[in-house]
């Protein structure tokens, strides 16, 4: 990729995570969760908790809560968009994709499958921030093995 293509696609990434930051996706309680995960990041402080509630084995209703920064938010609101409505299967893809993402690896599948979690490519270039738009998704992880576990 070019340079001259590189700053448009970057300030892009960073419109859509603004865009979740300031309005983010489902940031409330989940009623009746069957799964609660919390992580915390002790370095800058991030707290992130993920509520799911899991029938017959599919993600009924997904939120977070927390105190944390413009990424952590960004992805826990991105990913309640992309999980709502999956398997356990599913979920596990999603991780794999965000994890690839950033990470700087290929995700497998095009951007636009991925929607607005394909603006977690730009914070690859951000060692010091994976941590943070990792944070929800662990949470999530937790959740779901809460959910399994009752």
């Amino acid at each position: 990729m070019s340079a001259t293509t590189t700053a448009p696609l970057a300030a892009m990434y960073q419109d859509v995570i603004l865009a979740h930051y300031r309005a983010p996706h489902n940031k409330r309680a989940v009623e009746g969760p069957s799964g609660v995960g919390a992580r915390r990041n002790p370095l800058c402080g991030d707290e992130v908790r993920v509520e799911v509630r899991v029938e017959d084995g599919v993600v009924r209703d997904v939120a977070f809560g927390g105190r944390c920064c413009s990424i952590a938010q960004a992805s826990a609101s991105m990913l309640t968009d992309a999980v709502r409505g999956g398997t356990r299967e599913e979920v596990e893809a999603r991780w794999q994709e965000v994890d690839a993402l950033l990470h700087g690896r290929d995700p497998g599948v095009p951007d636009g499958a991925l929607g607005d979690r394909a603006a977690l490519r730009g914070v690859a270039a951000f060692a010091a921030r994976v941590p943070c738009a990792l944070l929800p998704w662990q949470a999530l992880r937790d959740a779901l093995v809460a959910a399994e576990s009752r």
